[in-house]
């Protein structure tokens, strides 16, 4: 079963137990509400009645009854008894042969003191008030309505009730079958959305419009499928680069040494042959290491060992290693260091490794000057490295940390990846962007904690 099917049943199960309840409470409560009324109603006409009957001379067996008459019409029956002193029945509205049980009704009901409200006269119940005439306790005026009446009454109020609610709540379950299904359809298209991401079809996947918290869902679903499709992209260019960039130098080793064994090469050549092969399989295993080490550093846990460090003195340290590098090129490196706090919480050793990328890098493509400025902040601290080269072209700077991308002078494309998954790794940022004038700016930007005074 669905669940638009069982929300819709589980409401109209709800609703009709709360109509059931509501049904035998208004059938108990409306009864009694009735007779209430009615004993008021009865209550006030007769004391009406009486008063206006004490105010005047008119004669109880013509006049007055005539005008009680005329106050007692409704459309209910109302039976009416006057008694005289003595009991004696000076007016009545019974039958003569219903007139010998209301007498005994009345006296058994003054002996018994029981309820004088409700009289049972044969086998029907009454609603009755009893009144005192002419400020004497012997001359009673008697009205009663039976209660038949009243739950004839009851009867047809408590069936329109129970037609307005039938049609209210069939009313009520066909809109909340149509609000469910408006709810429900959402979820059904995210379901078909989500199997493409099963069945690895994240470009098909389409963002479900919708609204509330599967809004959110659809949104995350979308969202999420486009990181996967752009990592599927990314781990298929990856393959496809690092096939290219081990089987180059794979080739030069086989034909070298193809060559050398079957006679090609000797002599001089061989020994040029034997140094390509040195060459290229310390390339190799340039190549294999930083694969094994970006790995790493995606995968491990517990790779770093974090402690505190000056950000100058890191700085400082990876321009010294670089320094045959910086003659080579000959490129000035400037150092802009800060005076306030710039310790930092990092590894050593791996975060060196990174300076040493991003600053090696920079050398490459330089001109003359490298700018490093050291810019501490309130909860972040920024290492900016500037060179005065040709910046990054904007076609390559979306993809310039994924793996194996390579700019012009680059080596095997790996080092920026891996400084990024260092800074990363280290609950920093790394960016890139183009320099307002000239030449690549990256922006290293690690938190500030709270050094421990030990």
């Amino acid at each position: 079963m669905s669940i638009q099917f069982r929300i819709t049943l589980m409401f109209a199960l709800l609703l009709c137990l709360v109509m059931g309840v509501s049904a035998v409470l208004i059938n108990s409560f409306l009864l009694d509400n009735l007779i209430e009324q009615q004993k008021n109603e009865l209550n006030l006409k007769g004391r009406f009645w009486i008063e206006k009957m004490n105010e005047s001379n008119v004669k109880i067996e013509t006049e007055g009854v005539a005008e009680l008459e005329k106050l007692l019409v409704s459309n209910r029956k109302i039976e009416v008894l006057l008694l005289g002193k003595k009991k004696k029945v000076l007016y009545t509205s019974l039958p003569s042969s219903n007139l010998n049980e209301w007498m005994d009704a009345l006296v058994r009901k003054v002996e018994k003191r029981q309820n004088r409200n409700i009289w049972m006269v044969g086998s029907d119940d009454y609603v009755v008030v009893n009144l005192p005439f002419k400020n004497d306790e012997k001359q009673r005026l008697i009205l009663a309505s039976p209660v038949r009446g009243l739950k004839d009454i009851r009867m047809e109020m408590t069936n329109n009730i129970l037609l307005i609610v039938l049609i209210g709540a069939v009313s009520t379950i066909l809109l909340s079958f149509f609000i469910t299904r408006s709810m429900v359809q959402p979820l059904h298209k995210l379901t078909r959305e989500i199997k493409k991401v099963q069945a690895r079809r994240f470009s098909d996947v389409k963002l479900i419009p919708a609204r509330g918290e599967i809004a959110e869902v659809s949104n995350s679903v979308y969202s999420m499928a486009q990181e996967l499709d752009r990592f599927h992209e990314i781990q298929r260019q990856f393959l496809q680069n690092a096939s290219h960039e081990l089987k180059t130098p794979l080739m030069s080793i086989q034909g070298y040494a193809e060559g050398i064994r079957d006679g090609v090469f000797v002599g001089d050549a061989a020994e040029k042959g034997f140094d390509v092969i040195v060459e290229e399989t310390n390339r190799l295993k340039h190549i294999v290491t930083e694969i094994i080490l970006l790995a790493k550093l995606e995968g491990e846990e517990n790779l770093f060992d974090p402690s505190w460090h000056s950000a100058t003195d890191l700085v400082t340290r990876a321009i010294e290693r670089l320094h045959p590098l910086q003659l080579q090129h000959n490129v000035t490196i400037s150092v802009r260091p800060t005076k306030t706090n710039d310790i930092v919480y990092v590894d050593e050793g791996k975060f060196l490794q990174a300076l040493l990328n991003i600053i090696g890098n920079a050398l490459r493509h330089a001109k003359d000057q490298i700018t490093i400025e050291i810019k501490p902040g309130k909860r972040q601290l920024q290492i900016e490295v500037q060179d005065d080269g040709e910046g990054i072209p904007e076609e390559l700077l979306p993809h310039l940390f994924h793996r194996f991308v390579k700019g012009k002078n680059g080596d095997v494309g790996l080092g920026l990846a891996i400084s990024r998954a260092i800074i990363e790794r280290s609950h920093g940022r790394l960016q890139a962007e183009n320099g307002p004038l000239h030449g690549a700016v990256f922006h290293i930007i690690l938190p500030i904690y709270s050094q421990p005074e030990n």
